[in-house]
C-alpha cells in the first residue's frame, strides 16, 4: 500500500504563520500565548488546512477564539449599526426630547383645549413672566373652539346665570344666541338639544361672517384664576402688561381670565 504524505510547511510559510498570529494577538488585545498545533484538540482549523489532498493549499494557521478571530476573518462591523451619529434618533429618544419640551412649560392644557401656533407662543411667554413672580403654572381652561365647543360654552354661561350681552362685543349676534336658548328652555328641551340649537345658530352667523368669541377664531384663551389670589392676579396682569399684544378680561362665571390676542 502507498500512502500519501502530507508535504511538511515550508520555513518561509511557519514565520508567516507565526506573524499572523502574532499581528492578531496584538490587534485582538490577547496575552500572548504558545498556540496548540493545528489538528489538537480545542483548536480549529483553517478552511484551507480542511482541504483534502489535490485540493489547492491555502495558508495552513491556526485561528484563535475571541477578538483576534474576528481580526484574522476580517469581520469589520457595520458602523451604521453601533454609531448612534450615523442614523435617525429612536422613538425613545424622540420620547424623551418631547418630554423634556413638555416639563419647560409654565402652564397646563385641560384635555380637549388646543392652541394656534401663534397664540401658544403668546401663551408661553406669559405663563414664564407669571411662574417668575409666583413659582405657579397657569391653567389653560379654553383655546380654539369650533362652533360645537362654543355652544357648550355659551350654554354654561347660560346655565350659570352669566351677562352673556355684557360679555360679548356684538351685541346683535349674543341677542339672536341667547333667544335661541330661551325659546329650547321654554320648550323643555334637553341640554344636548339646548346645545345643538345654540351650535345651529352659531354656525349661520360664522356662514355670513359674524364671530361671536375670538376663540372661533384662534385668537383667544381663557386662563383659571378661581385659585388666584389677589397677589397672584397682579403678577399675572404684570406678565400680561410684560408681554404686550393682549387684552385680559376678568370674567366671574366661572371664575377665568379671558385673553384677546391682538
Amino acid at each position: 500500500m502507498v500512502r500519501t504524505l502530507r508535504p511538511r510547511p515550508s520555513a518561509l510559510r511557519r514565520a508567516r504563520r507565526a506573524a499572523l498570529l502574532a499581528l492578531a494577538l496584538v490587534a485582538g488585545g490577547c496575552v500572548a500565548r504558545v498556540p496548540p498545533e493545528p489538528g489538537l484538540a480545542g483548536a480549529r482549523r483553517s478552511p484551507a488546512a480542511a482541504r483534502g489532498p489535490g485540493e489547492q493549499l491555502g495558508l495552513d494557521f491556526w485561528v484563535p477564539d475571541g477578538p483576534a478571530a474576528r481580526v484574522l476573518s476580517l469581520q469589520v462591523p457595520d458602523l451604521d449599526a453601533d454609531d448612534p451619529a450615523g442614523r435617525a434618533p429612536s422613538a425613545r429618544v424622540a420620547s424623551r426630547r418631547a418630554a423634556s419640551t413638555d416639563e419647560d412649560r409654565r402652564y397646563v392644557l385641560l384635555p380637549g383645549v388646543s392652541l394656534a401656533p401663534a397664540v401658544e407662543e403668546k401663551v408661553a411667554e406669559i405663563a414664564d413672566a407669571y411662574f417668575r413672580r409666583t413659582g405657579k403654572e397657569l391653567v389653560i381652561t379654553s383655546g380654539t373652539r369650533d362652533p360645537e365647543r362654543q355652544a357648550e360654552a355659551m350654554h354654561e354661561l347660560f346655565r350659570h346665570g352669566a351677562d352673556v350681552l355684557g360679555l360679548y362685543k356684538d351685541k346683535d349676534a349674543a341677542r339672536e344666541i341667547k333667544s335661541a336658548y330661551e325659546e329650547g328652555l321654554s320648550a323643555d328641551r334637553p341640554p344636548e338639544a339646548l346645545i345643538e340649537a345654540l351650535e345651529d345658530v352659531i354656525r349661520a352667523q360664522i356662514d355670513r361672517g359674524v364671530f361671536i368669541s375670538a376663540h372661533l377664531r384662534e385668537g383667544a384663551v381663557d386662563v383659571r384664576n378661581r385659585d388666584m389670589t389677589p397677589a397672584d392676579k397682579r403678577a399675572f396682569l404684570d406678565g400680561v402688561e410684560e408681554v404686550g399684544g393682549v387684552l385680559a378680561l376678568e370674567e366671574s362665571r366661572p371664575p377665568h381670565y379671558h385673553l384677546q390676542i391682538e
